[in-house]
């Protein structure tokens, strides 16, 4: 049940980080890829703080 869980969280953090990336990151000056690595790497509630404040185009 546990490896379920890492699973099921990872795919979360994944589908999240795209989502902030595709739909936020796309306007920003940041880009797509590096709100996605932001994202993904620190975790989606920062890469969603981070591209927010980030100029926009």
């Amino acid at each position: 049940m546990n490896e379920y869980f890492v699973i099921a969280l990872f795919i979360v953090w994944y589908a999240l980080a795209m989502l902030i990336s595709e739909r936020m990151g796309k306007k920003k000056k940041i880009g797509v890829e590096w709100s996605f690595f932001i994202s993904f790497i620190c975790s989606p509630v920062v890469g969603f703080v981070v591209t927010y404040f980030s100029k926009d185009k």
